[in-house]
């Protein structure tokens, strides 16, 4: 699927992790052999960067193009500086590969179809061609799947070998209207910042989803700015959802979509109702969806990383199957908070409550609320607060509490009663 990224664009807000990879290549070229893991959730850029990073090789004196022949990499010849072997996604790597320079039959170790337009960046393991023969290794994986090998199984006895990781985020608030400008060629409208600002500095959804309002005519360039036409999302970047999920399990793009549709913070015991099965038993594939980097844990919660992908999994859901779901959710919401009430028998009700619990009323009505099963958004509009306020709220009563989940929380308050 090609973007409108120009060839030679810059890499934007990847200097801190360039300068890191600099300094691993400059140990690997003065004092011993190397390795860094860089971890990130897809499309996050780290194909982009391991690119830069052989580029930046290159100028260092790393020997990174060996001879190729029909059918496998030719072995290669002794080494006269430092090498640099590349995985970008891989699988398990071989022990002992058919060739210094091939991992399985025909195919370069970590060499991923569009991983660069020039030659493959490969290299043979350390201690092939003796102690002079220093590598370093760069190794790209997603969260959850770990290294295609252990540092212990690339360094091997190096006394001086040194292993890393770097956890690769996603791109600030500045760079992010930069990388806007190098698609658009152009500064985008206040509208067009706060869609994109939904997409929270992902760099493959935000280049696919200028791509595609370009492609799709939902944005127009005039006297130098690009204005938003639609708040249509564009086909190019759902297809990229669609594709990049295909990927995993069908378990796990069910409950990806049912939690899209729960909103963009979701109660994991909601959740597991919801699938009609209990929280311990979503634990196998809660792993491989946090392996997805489309959520996150937080207090309790499943929380999108972006506003943006939560929409695209809501939206592909067909309508009449999301309109059901959303029925079943508000049905279980308020089954759940009736259930709360009855179990919830206050000691001395009455008009001083306030005063017995401490609480104010405003935290009070928040209580009551996540008794029904809102979330923060909910809750922030119920009470005209912002999320973050709601959120603020939270907190202090979990801390005042000692507690670190909603039901916790819950139970501590009526407790209290």
């Amino acid at each position: 699927m090609s973007t409108a990224l120009a060839q030679g664009t810059p890499l934007r807000g990847r200097d801190p992790e360039l300068e890191r990879i600099r300094e691993v290549l400059e140990h690997g070229r003065g004092t011993g052999s190397a390795l860094l893991a860089i971890e990130g959730m897809p499309g996050i850029g780290k194909t982009r960067l391991l690119q830069e990073a052989a580029l930046l090789a290159e100028r260092l004196g790393y020997d990174i193009n060996p001879s190729r022949h029909k059918g496998g990499y030719a072995r290669c010849p002794r080494p006269s500086g430092p090498r640099l072997v590349i995985l970008d996604g891989a699988g398990p790597l071989p022990q002992q590969p058919r060739h210094p320079a091939a991992g399985p039959k025909g195919t370069p170790w970590g060499r991923r179809p569009g991983l660069h337009s020039g030659p493959t960046r490969t290299a043979t393991p350390a201690g092939r061609h003796g102690a002079r023969a220093r590598t370093v290794w760069l190794l790209a994986h997603r969260p959850g799947e770990g290294m295609a090998a252990p540092a212990a199984a690339l360094l091997g006895d190096e006394p001086r070998g040194r292993s890393e990781r770097l956890a690769l985020g996603p791109l600030g608030a500045s760079d992010a209207l930069r990388l806007v400008q190098d698609v658009l060629g152009a500064d985008p409208s206040p509208a067009l910042v706060r869609l994109v600002d939904q997409a929270c500095g992902h760099p493959r959804l935000l280049i696919d989803l200028l791509t595609g309002l370009r492609e799709e005519g939902g944005v127009r360039i005039a006297a130098g700015e690009a204005e938003l036409l639609s708040q249509r999302l564009p086909e190019r970047v759902a297809l990229r959802v669609r594709s990049t999920l295909e990927r995993y399990s069908g378990s796990c793009r069910q409950l990806l979509c049912v939690a899209a549709i729960l909103g963009d913070e979701v109660v994991y015991e909601e959740l597991a109702l919801m699938m009609r099965t209990s929280v311990s038993a979503l634990l196998p594939v809660l792993e491989e969806v946090r392996a997805t980097g489309v959520i996150r844990d937080r207090g309790g919660q499943a929380v999108f990383h972006t506003p943006l992908l939560r929409r695209l999994l809501a939206d592909s859901v067909p309508d009449t199957v999301r309109a059901a779901l959303e029925q079943e959710a508000q049905s279980l919401r308020r089954a759940q908070a009736a259930k709360r009430r009855a179990e919830a028998v206050p000691a001395q009700p009455g008009p001083h409550a306030p005063e017995r619990t401490g609480l104010t009323k405003t935290q009070q009505a928040l209580v009551g609320l996540v008794a029904d099963g809102l979330t923060n958004q909910q809750i922030g509009r119920r009470l005209a607060l912002s999320p973050h306020t709601v959120n603020y709220h939270l907190r202090k009563l979990f801390k005042r509490y000692g507690v670190s989940s909603r039901i916790d929380l819950l139970q501590a308050v009526t407790g209290t009663r």
